[in-house]
């Protein structure tokens, strides 16, 4: 959508209502008449992001049940995670959800909220929860809440700082042999958090 691609870009502030219409190849009366103006239209941008992303990842959990295997668990988790770096880095249109994201919520208000209360808070709840069993830690503890926003953090990272890091790597092109290594590395990444915080039986 045309308004996620310029809110990311440049911002709610500096984008106009008449470059959305133009981009969007519609009346710019049209925006008022179907979102009530530009910060309706805002709010419909954050409703489509969260429904894009929860397609992505809302199966997948709705279908996991580790019952109480640590093992499980994690498999759980790196299969989440594993999907949500295929989306965000396999997908074109996650460049623009990714730079909409990262613009809106360094912005309290009702977007942020929304996004926050519809998405991130029970998506993290349930990445914790697995996260916390796979250790047998406290799923609500400082450590594993960290962890699986660290963890997250390294696929925003990969997809929103694609350029620096094409250019580090020497890539021509982030293609699915480039992307098999970076998944690598983040599977290998929440392995070694798992490892280190395991909460060993008494």
């Amino acid at each position: 959508m045309a308004g996620i691609r310029l809110f990311g870009a440049k911002g709610f502030e500096a984008t106009s209502t008449r470059e959305i219409a133009a981009a969007a190849n519609a009346n710019i009366a049209s925006i008022a008449y179907h979102f009530g103006g530009k910060e309706g239209l805002r709010l419909a941008c954050a409703e489509m992001v969260g429904q894009r992303i929860q397609g992505v990842v809302g199966p997948v959990l709705a279908s996991i049940d580790p019952g109480a295997d640590p093992a499980r668990a994690q498999a759980a988790f790196e299969m989440v995670i594993m999907g949500v770096t295929d989306f965000m880095l396999g997908q074109a249109e996650a460049r623009d959800i990714a730079s909409f994201m990262v613009r809106e919520m360094g912005v309290p208000g009702a977007v942020f909220d929304k996004v926050y209360a519809e998405f991130i808070e029970p998506v993290h709840a349930k990445l914790c929860s697995l996260l916390g069993l796979a250790t047998g830690q406290d799923p609500e503890s400082d450590l594993i809440r960290l962890g699986a926003f660290s963890i997250a953090g390294q696929v925003v990272y990969f997809r929103i700082g694609h350029a620096i890091v094409a250019r580090r790597m020497e890539w021509e092109i982030a293609g699915p042999a480039e992307i098999a290594r970076i998944k690598a590395t983040i599977l290998g990444n929440i392995r070694a958090f798992v490892a280190t915080n395991r909460r060993l039986a008494p």
